[in-house]
């Protein structure tokens, strides 16, 4: 059975004021219309998850909200996790491995530089940084999330919010 993970950096932020924690770090209006166009791209291309795991940092939220909305997602089942914040690969995919088997595309939206590393790592590729609100789509035959390794999966798409249409 085949297994999708769409990888999903957080969407534009704004940069950090004073007073401001960076976790507290809101989305950018630019970022806020990004997220909303990859939601309606994902919809569009018909990859809608079974479940969504994303960082509780503000701007993950926000932009995890945006794509939900556009996909018909319901919000409420979102699985926030403090540890897809300041990550490594390593928590990444511990956080994965989690992931009841029953589900067969889940989207993990995280933060630079872990989110890109993770692409890298589970597909083999070299891959570079994603951009604010880039998406690689990944699949795997394996029949369990605990099997996931380096090198299991493969890349299908990657979606640069730099090549939208200006709709």
């Amino acid at each position: 059975m085949s297994k999708y993970i769409i990888l999903i950096r957080h969407a534009q932020a704004e940069g950090m004021q004073s007073g401001l924690k960076d976790i507290e770090r809101m989305l950018t209006s630019a970022g806020s219309k990004d997220a909303m166009r990859m939601g309606k791209l994902l919809l569009e291309a018909s990859i809608v998850p079974d479940l969504i795991l994303s960082s509780s940092a503000e701007r993950t939220t926000e932009t995890t909200r945006y794509i939900c909305e556009q996909l018909d997602f319901d919000f409420e089942k979102v699985a926030f996790e403090e540890d897809l914040y300041e990550s490594s690969v390593r928590l990444l995919v511990n956080s994965i491995e989690k992931i009841n088997s029953e589900h067969k595309c889940v989207f993990l939206v995280a933060h630079n530089p872990s989110i890109s590393y993770l692409a890298e790592y589970l597909t083999g590729e070299i891959i570079g940084n994603l951009p604010p609100c880039g998406v690689v789509n990944l699949s795997s035959e394996i029949d369990s999330w605990k099997e996931i390794s380096q090198g299991s999966f493969e890349l299908i798409k990657f979606y640069d919010p730099a090549n939208f249409d200006s709709k």
